[in-house]
């Protein structure tokens, strides 16, 4: 079954190098059922931005409720100020499926 998706939007001061990411295992604000079935983990990640911003490093963690292999995070740089990017999480788990997540970043004087 799909669910309707918003593409989240961060605000982001150019000259900062900051992690963003994504957390797939549940929450207490889920309204729909967690991405990871239960054992599942991430095993694979690729992040990619738009051209203007760097990705520093990417990492798969545990995430802050101890879920193993379900918190995905990037450190990206740059940006000019009024431009916004977009920022691609694709991943692949022990289970066999992939994915993808979707950021946009907007540069912004902070």
């Amino acid at each position: 079954m799909a669910y309707p998706v918003t593409i989240p939007g961060i605000n982001k001061d150019p000259s900062a190098d900051l992690d963003y990411g994504f957390d797939l295992s549940p929450s207490p604000q889920q309204l729909m059922v967690p991405w990871l079935a239960a054992g599942e983990l991430v095993t694979s990640l690729t992040v990619t931005a738009d051209t203007g911003l760097t990705v520093l490093s990417s990492s798969i963690n545990t995430n802050s409720s101890n879920v193993p292999a379900s918190l995905l995070v990037a450190w990206i740089s740059g940006g000019v100020i009024g431009s916004t990017y977009n920022v691609k999480f694709m991943f692949a788990t022990n289970q066999g499926r992939t994915d993808t997540r979707s950021m946009q970043i907007t540069c912004v004087q902070r």
